[in-house]
């Protein structure tokens, strides 16, 4: 298939749209805008059809004179499942054949509520001993695919493919990373992609739900002269100033000392709620990296919309030992040229879908066929009465047919009504359940930023009150310091064993590692008569991990033990 194709990707907050040769080497990109996606259009790749957004869709299209008559979408969803794969070295024509007859092994759901496609990996082994495909195999929702034909219909286009914007991606970066192994990040509104991409070749591929999209609502907050109200607005503002804390120093602010504070104020939250991105890559880092050690990543290319947020890289990169970089071109496709020097990688997966997309298509109709021919005369029939009863029996066929095609007519009218009453009854659901999902959505994220908050100053009350009712009363705190680690207290009893069984009672605190309270020395206070007024020390102990349970406490004996081999080998030092 030859020619212009319009090509759209619908996120959270955004809709981006290119015309760009469908299925060329060229690669040529004729356009490009973006518009406002309305709120709960969108959920997960689930599209819920807009009539607003249609008509300003078609609006934007006419006026960017975007004529081409054929739309290819390109999703990301954390919906559609994906498996690495082997299969026999079959001919091409039978790839999905034999992934059909394993579909089952590989995605144990009910299928006919799926659509697969796949991605050619490469393949594995030799000639001589055999070779075999390696395959990453792609389910998605019916569902999902559904909403896009509407989409499709409602623009009046007609839907040429629709891709994952995983081999989107991957069409763009192959020939950038035909070398060693690089991992893409491209990073959305609602949701990130991590794949990686070794040698021209896709080993590796992750969607986590953590994005950028509370980062733009924050700056609709951000007290300015012009106020930001828009997306597109927002991404102007976060792509020419960093507003991300990375306690490098480089952080500037101008202005009076009570707009400085307020812009501190906002830069920690734009970091607080980038947070739990930056540790969902960091996640799905620590897991590429233990099970592919044998093909180190090179370096970090971040692409997508929030790759344009100033400072986001930086916030990455004090995360992982990694080189990272924001993907400003790529080779074999000039997007540079095409979006005349400004940043494409919002529409990096837009442009990639038209190159050669998988074999998703959310089509109803089905092929129609049968055979057809002449009859021919091979004979005269001889005779009115033959002739009479051919008749007959033709006119009681008829009528035996019309009355079962009634009958059939009727029970399916009736079936249909009774089906159509069914799910206007299930209308008033759908709400509520999207309702759900997208609340759901936000808590696990409002937890995931909460839980990247605590530390142990959150439990600092409760240590002291511990510390209160197990130290002995005669004992003197001459200095107490703490951090999100370690807990250093200098002590003054006026017995060793008192300090023994100080040492004893630190052992036995929820909050502390047992095996981490540790006393360097005792030393004694005396005075110019060489009585011994006090012993000093001082106790180092380690906090627990804020999710550990507490282990057994120790027994008398152990505990008693413990403090004797602690003290046993220091020497009380004498006054200097």
């Amino acid at each position: 298939m030859a020619g212009k194709v319009i090509s759209i990707e619908i996120g959270y907050s955004l809709t981006r749209v290119c015309e760009v040769d469908y299925k060329s080497k060229t690669h040529k990109v004729y356009g490009y805008f973006s518009l406002p996606t309305p709120e709960g259009m969108i959920n997960d790749g689930i599209l819920n059809l807009n009539e607003t957004f249609v008509a300003d869709l078609r609006e934007a299209l006419a006026e960017y004179k975007m004529k081409s008559k054929q739309v290819v979408f390109t999703l990301t969803s954390t919906k559609i499942a994906s498996r690495e794969v082997t299969i026999p070295f079959v001919k091409e024509n039978r790839i999905m054949d034999v992934v059909n007859a394993n579909a089952s092994d590989y995605f144990p759901v009910d299928l006919s509520q799926y659509q697969l496609a796949y991605s050619m990996l490469g393949v594995t082994g030799n000639p001589k001993s055999g070779q075999q495909y390696k395959l990453l195999v792609l389910a998605a929702p019916q569902a999902l695919l559904d909403g896009y034909q509407q989409l499709a219909r409602a623009l009046k286009l007609e839907l040429a493919a629709l891709d994952y914007a995983g081999n989107s991606i991957y069409q763009v970066v192959k020939d950038e990373c035909a070398q060693k192994a690089q991992m893409i990040v491209k990073i959305e509104e609602g949701a990130t992609m991590v794949l990686v991409v070794n040698q021209s070749v896709i080993s590796f591929i992750r969607s986590v739900s953590y994005g950028v999209q509370e980062a733009l609502e924050l700056t609709y907050n951000l007290p300015l002269k012009n106020r930001i109200e828009t997306p597109e607005q927002a991404m102007e503002l976060l792509s020419k100033k960093s507003f991300v804390v990375l306690n490098d120093g480089s952080e500037e602010t101008e202005g009076s000392e009570e707009e400085k504070s307020k812009e501190q104020e906002f830069c920690e939250s734009m970091t607080d709620v980038l947070v739990p991105l930056v540790g969902a890559v960091s996640r799905v880092v620590d897991y590429y990296v233990s099970h592919n050690a044998n093909t180190p990543i090179e370096k970090i290319l971040l692409t997508g919309l929030g790759a344009n947020m100033k400072g986001i890289h930086r916030l990455l990169a004090q995360q992982l030992d990694y080189p990272i970089e924001i993907l400003r071109q790529a080779e074999g496709w000039n997007l540079e040229k095409s979006f005349e020097g400004k940043f494409f990688g919002e529409y990096v997966a837009c442009v990639g879908a038209t190159a050669a997309p998988l074999g998703f298509k959310a089509d109803n109709e089905k092929g129609k066929g049968g055979k057809t021919g002449d009859t021919k005369s091979k004979g005269k029939v001889n005779g009115i009465l033959i002739a009479a009863a051919v008749f007959a029996f033709g006119i009681l066929g008829a009528v035996i047919l019309s009355v079962a095609s009634a009958i059939t007519y009727v029970a399916a009218k009736a079936e249909n009504r009774a089906l159509q009453e069914q799910m206007a009854g299930l209308q008033e659901i759908k709400p509520i359940y999207d309702n759900y999902v997208s609340t759901k959505t936000a808590y696990d994220r409002l937890t995931a930023m909460h839980d990247a908050t605590r530390n142990r100053n959150d439990d600092l009350y409760a240590f002291m009150e511990e510390l209160e009712r197990k130290m002995p009363s005669n004992g003197v705190i001459t200095s107490f310091t703490s951090d999100a680690e370690t807990v250093t207290i200098n002590m003054s009893v006026s017995s060793k064993t008192e300090a023994a069984s100080m040492i004893e009672q630190f052992r036995t605190f929820d909050s502390l590692l047992p095996d981490t309270v540790s006393v360097s020395s005792i030393t004694a206070d005396v005075d110019g008569e060489d009585t011994v007024l006090s012993y000093n020390f001082t106790i180092v102990g380690s906090y627990r991990d804020m999710d550990e349970a507490p282990e057994d406490e120790m027994t008398d004996e152990e505990a008693m033990q413990q403090n004797l081999e602690d003290t046993e080998n220091h020497e009380v030092a004498k006054a200097e």
